[in-house]
C-alpha cells in the first residue's frame, strides 16, 4: 500500500495484492485505489497496524472487497478461490459465544445508516485478474 494523497478528512491509497491458492493452481493479482473519508481520528484508526497480525486495519477491509470480486471471477473460471479469512490469525478465528443466557433475549440495537456505521468508510476500486 502506498499513500497517494492526504487531506484534512481524506486519504487516498493505492494497493496491489497477489494471492495464490492452495493447491497452487491459480495466482490472482489485483490493484486498486481506496479513499478514506471521515474524521481524521477515524481515518487514523483505519490506518493503524493491528499488533497481533502486523497488518494495517484498512487492509482487512480492502481484502473483503477484493475477495468478493475474486470469488465471482473464480466461479466464472471454475478455479479455486483464496480463503476468505486469509488475513486473520488462528486466535481470531475462534468463535466467541454470546454472554446472554439462553432464556434471555439480547437487547435490540438501533439500526444505523451505512454512513453512521462506518465513519471512515472506504470507497474501493479494484481490477482483479487471474493467471492460470
Amino acid at each position: 500500500m502506498e499513500e497517494q494523497k492526504k487531506g484534512t478528512n481524506e486519504v487516498t491509497l493505492t494497493f496491489a495484492l497477489a494471492i495464490s491458492t492452495k493447491p497452487n493452481v491459480v495466482k490472482y493479482s489485483t490493484t486498486g485505489t481506496v479513499t478514506l473519508v471521515g474524521k481524521s481520528d477515524d481515518i487514523k484508526k483505519k490506518l493503524e497496524v493491528n499488533p497481533k497480525t502486523k497488518i494495517p486495519q484498512i487492509l482487512f477491509t480492502i481484502y473483503q472487497h477484493v475477495f468478493n470480486a475474486i470469488y465471482i471471477l473464480s466461479s466464472n473460471l471454475n478455479t479455486p478461490y483464496p480463503p476468505p479469512d486469509l488475513l486473520h490469525p488462528m486466535a481470531e478465528k475462534i468463535q466467541i459465544l454470546s454472554s446472554t443466557p439462553p432464556n434471555q433475549t439480547p437487547p435490540e440495537k438501533p439500526e444505523a445508516s451505512p454512513a453512521a456505521a462506518s465513519p471512515a468508510a472506504p470507497a474501493a476500486s479494484t481490477q482483479p485478474s487471474a493467471v492460470k
